[in-house]
């Protein structure tokens, strides 16, 4: 008999013990009502332990600062639903999910949709309810496209000319975005004076959790390495401005203000393929552009439900 397998039954039985003995000691509280639904502490806990399951490097923040951002994106999936179910059924297979779940479980390290059921189901999760919320977000982000793709603008030649002005040698920079919304002027002043000392005392990636209204929080903010190119000129000028491991000053865009910290520079061979490319910048700009008027069209419909927090 393995006894390896042993002790995993028995750890798993004893935190099984103890999660049932929390959460009978646990009253069950409603934290929010958004019309009908409601969203309760336990709900809060589980999507708490979606997160971290999903995506590790949020063990590094503070619980109380994960669990107020577990109810902010609870309200965000619940509002977007409601609005998807207008339009799509969301309990098919789906080959478009499919693939969202495969480079999930690839991030994680893992080689196969058995060992991802199987490395949820160590850390309590359950596969079809992750099923659902990415589906909920494939369904949501179609719906965008549908919406906004008449106003979409790609330029291809100017994309062209981006690319071939830089054949030689190019930066790359490894960014990290916080995007935050705000009313008018002196409330940017304001929030970018909070938010900056927020990071001051308790670091970017903590800061992002508790202010960033942009789906990136989910990886504690991280954009990877972006080619300089690939950016638009008022980003660029940000960027050129701070020095490794620096923020820059909130950059004004249509889905809010962004602060973006650059973590690393270098300097890569542009030796390309011009089609593969323009391919690459023509994604990223859809992305952008499909991105900001996400957030446009969330914030506008999020005014059409009762929302109440107790």
């Amino acid at each position: 008999m393995n006894i390896h397998k042993i002790s995993n039954n028995i750890l798993i039985f004893y935190f099984l013990i103890f999660f049932s003995i929390e959460l009978e000691s646990k009253e069950v509280q409603i934290v929010t009502k958004i019309d009908n639904d409601i969203i309760t502490n336990i709900d809060i806990l589980d999507e708490y332990n979606y997160l971290i399951t999903l995506n590790t490097n949020l063990k590094n923040i503070e619980k109380k600062d994960l669990l107020d951002f577990a109810k902010k994106s609870l309200i965000k999936e619940k509002i977007k639903e409601k609005e998807v179910l207008k339009i799509f059924q969301l309990d098919k297979k789906n080959k478009v999910v499919d693939d969202m779940i495969q480079n999930i479980y690839k991030n994680l390290n893992l080689n196969s949709e058995n060992q991802f059921r199987e490395y949820l189901n160590n850390n309590f999760v359950n596969y079809e309810d992750v099923y659902r919320k990415i589906s909920i977000e494939s369904a949501w982000n179609q719906m965008i496209y549908e919406k906004y793709r008449d106003k979409i603008i790609i330029d291809e030649n100017k994309l062209k000319e981006k690319i071939l002005k830089n054949k030689k040698k190019t930066v790359s920079y490894f960014l990290s975005e916080l995007v935050f919304d705000f009313k008018n002027k002196e409330d940017i002043k304001k929030k970018y004076s909070e938010i900056k000392k927020s990071i001051q005392e308790s670091g970017f990636e903590k800061s992002v959790i508790k202010y960033s209204i942009s789906d990136s929080k989910n990886n504690s903010g991280i954009v990877g390495w972006i080619n300089k190119n690939t950016l638009n000129e008022k980003i660029q000028k940000a960027i050129e401005k701070i020095g490794i491991g620096e923020i820059s000053d909130p950059i004004i865009m249509p889905s809010g203000a962004i602060i973006l910290k650059l973590g690393d520079k270098k300097i890569v061979d542009a030796d390309i393929n011009l089609e593969k490319e323009l391919q690459k910048l023509i994604e990223i700009n859809l992305n952008n552009q499909l991105n900001n008027y996400s957030a446009i069209y969330y914030n506008k419909i999020k005014n059409n439900f009762s929302i109440n927090e107790y």
